[in-house]
């Protein structure tokens, strides 16, 4: 078997976890993720983590806030006015809602809800949180062959 090197194409599973032991997401019951190194395909301290390892072995990689979905944000948590929303459906603490803002559309989660406004948060569900990750190199393709057009 050949170390892992930039630009192998990789077949990976993962599981990820909150500092707890919760864990997050667990593709193991699924199909293994297809990434190629040096593809931005996944997060870079991944990358650097797979580098020199072999087919079959799982990487252990802790990421700080920074590093994984943020650091929590307060400024992105703000109330909006039902009186500017076309709700089509009431919603409830927990719900994820797609407004424009700016002309771009952001999916933002339900966090309080009032008969006036609705209390939304763009954070990401994990943002502020280290999260560790168990990555497991299903398969090294090596360098695929680029197809020819």
């Amino acid at each position: 078997m050949t170390e892992i090197e930039e630009n192998d194409t990789l077949f990976l599973h993962f599981v990820s976890r909150r500092p707890g032991g919760e864990v997050l997401e667990d593709s193991t019951e699924g199909e293994p993720q297809k990434i190629t190194l040096g593809k931005k395909m996944i997060n870079p301290a991944f990358e650097e983590a797979l580098l020199g390892h072999l087919e079959g072995d799982t990487v252990c990689v802790t990421l700080p806030p920074e590093k994984a979905y943020g650091k929590y944000n307060k400024r992105l948590v703000f109330p909006l006015r039902r009186s500017k929303l076309k709700l089509t459906e009431e919603p409830h603490v927990g719900d994820f809602m797609t407004i424009p803002i700016k002309g771009k559309r952001y999916s933002l989660m339900v966090t309080e809800v009032t008969p006036d406004k609705i209390i939304v948060d763009g954070n990401h569900p994990y943002a502020g949180e280290t999260i560790s990750y168990e990555i497991t190199v299903v398969k090294n393709l090596g360098h695929e062959e680029k197809e020819e057009a």
